[in-house]
């Protein structure tokens, strides 16, 4: 049984792609998205994968307990890892070089995965009509990408505090000043930023004489782009001498407790993330 629980946080410092697999229409590599919802999300196989990479390249002395054995057969590991699901997207706005927008169902899904692992939430999430935002501008319009939206009120402030303490506490993430920067929209809304709002970079390999041998397309989620997970840990499955859950959490944590590269394209950058730990019990 899981015994030792932990929300963390993944801020995206680059842009980052997960991919998916599968072509769609004009987009070669795109990225993961939830079948429900077509939101973006990072699957919890290739979040645990990078997890092992970067604790046994950073000499993690309790790989085997935490993440198992390689080969079939042998023992398990002690962790379980969730898919990452969008916390906060990054959109360009014509007040800012970006806003970060959430949105009600995001909110609703935060707080019943906080109450799977025993935490509680004391706000109700707001609604919000389709042409209309929550946020603290004093702008009474704001331009997302292509999406003009109108004022209908402020942000509650207990679910302000509570994305401030899921992101990085130094000023230059502006999480201290994040009334400045969040906007609540509808879920439809939000839909159709998260669809149309991506990157999509044009990829070519050349010959030796310089010339053209392949074209892609590769979707990327934007760097600033928040994710969170869940992280439950176990004793370690052994019959005797078994590490207790919360020394290999700790062990973990102590490890991986800053940056991480999650998804492709690590020579070129992409996917270096930032990650934030809230143990919860």
């Amino acid at each position: 049984m899981y015994s030792k629980h932990s929300l963390v946080t993944i801020y995206c410092e680059t842009p980052l792609h997960a991919g998916s697999g599968q072509a769609i229409a004009a987009v070669d590599l795109p990225i993961q998205r939830e079948r429900t919802t077509g939101w973006p999300t990072i699957q919890a196989s290739g979040l645990k994968g990078s997890f092992r990479d970067a604790y046994d390249k950073s000499g993690g002395s309790d790989i085997d307990a935490i993440f198992g054995t390689e080969h079939s057969g042998d023992q398990a590991g002690a962790i379980s890892v969730g898919d990452a699901r969008i916390l906060l997207f990054p959109v360009r706005s014509s007040i800012a070089p970006f806003l970060w927008v959430t949105c009600p169902a995001i909110l609703k899904k935060l707080e019943r995965d906080r109450k799977i692992i025993g935490k509680n939430y004391e706000w109700s999430t707001p609604d919000v009509e389709d042409d209309k935002y929550l946020g603290q501008s004093n702008s009474q319009g704001i331009i997302f990408e292509d999406l003009l939206l109108s004022k209908s009120g402020g942000v509650i402030k207990e679910i302000l505090d509570t994305l401030k303490s899921l992101l990085p506490a130094d000023d230059f993430y502006n999480s201290s000043r994040l009334e400045d920067y969040l906007c609540i929209i509808s879920d439809k809304s939000f839909s159709m930023l998260v669809e149309t709002a991506t990157e999509v970079h044009a990829r070519i390999q050349l010959t030796d004489k310089k010339t053209s041998y392949n074209l892609w397309y590769q979707e990327l989620v934007p760097s600033n782009t928040v994710f969170y997970t869940i992280i439950s840990m176990m004793d370690e499955r052994k019959s005797n001498e078994k590490k207790k859950a919360d020394e290999l959490m700790k062990s973990l944590k102590d490890i991986l407790c800053e940056y991480i590269q999650i998804g492709g394209d690590e020579t070129l950058g992409r996917g270096w993330s930032r990650l934030i730990w809230q143990e919860v019990k």
